[in-house]
């Protein structure tokens, strides 16, 4: 049978190394920029739509600019460019009223 202090050991190696997988992890997310996928940095990927395979369209964020993208096998070619969606959405709005 087990004793009390071989449980004791058992839970404080066990508390030990749940604090050092939280430090890690912390630690990754605060200071690595670029280390894992999508979490910080200047360039971010909003949304992506295949159309075909290795074909389809992105809006990507980079320096708090947009760019509606398009990208195949080949080239990726910007379509068009925002300072800010809220704005575009404004214009969107203007342009259906005015438009009946």
């Amino acid at each position: 049978m087990l004793e009390y202090t071989d449980y004791l050991k058992f839970l404080s190696s066990f508390i030990i190394i749940v604090f050092f997988l939280y430090a890690i992890y912390y630690f990754v997310n605060q200071y690595g920029k670029g280390i894992l996928p999508g979490q910080k940095g200047l360039i971010k990927i909003l949304d992506l739509k295949y159309l075909s395979k290795g074909k389809g369209f992105a809006i990507i964020k980079a320096n708090r600019e947009y760019f509606l993208v398009s990208f195949d096998e080949k080239e990726i070619k910007v379509i068009k460019e925002w300072n800010s969606l809220q704005e575009d959405k404004e214009t969107r709005k203007e342009n259906d009223k005015n438009n009946p």
